[in-house]
């Protein structure tokens, strides 16, 4: 990919995605996540929620990440996901990864904190979304509906 460098600076850039799964039911939430220099993403959520019951039936997921401010006359900028879901376990990786996804959603230090975890004051898990596709979307880059697509062996991670 040409443009990995401008794709990891968008992602980057956002917090918030949609994710769609599916298990027993179909589902589509928006979450909060942070990226990783390996494109691995990572949100926190409720294991009882919808979209968690559904990953943990059937682990492959398919995400958007938008600028939701751009103006429908702009030229657009995006990314559309193909990746699998895994629950993050080993308090020090579990740690950082709390550290990782605060440094990019702050103001919720104080809840979404390790003791918080450790207290079970949250129910809440910290999953990894590894892509095994990310297709850029960037007008300016790739003219009008233009893309570029990033195939991702994470095998090896």
């Amino acid at each position: 990919m040409e443009h990995k460098t401008e794709l990891f600076t968008f992602l980057k850039s956002q917090n918030l995605m949609s994710l769609a799964t599916f298990g027993d039911t179909i589902s589509n939430c928006y979450i909060y996540f942070a990226i990783d220099e390996d494109f691995n993403m990572y949100f926190i959520s409720e294991p009882d929620s919808t979209h968690c019951k559904n990953i943990a039936i059937h682990n492959q997921v398919a995400c958007v990440v938008a600028d939701s401010h751009q103006l429908v006359r702009s030229k657009k900028i995006g990314a559309q996901i193909l990746g699998v879901v895994e629950d993050v376990s080993g308090i020090d990786r579990f740690e950082a990864i709390l550290e990782l996804w605060n440094s990019t959603n702050p103001g919720m230090e104080s809840l979404i904190s390790i003791n918080n975890f450790r207290n079970k004051i949250l129910n809440s898990r910290a999953y990894k979304i590894r892509p095994t596709e990310i297709k850029f979307f960037n007008e300016e880059l790739y003219g009008e509906e233009g893309f570029e697509i990033l195939s991702l062996d994470q095998s090896k991670k």
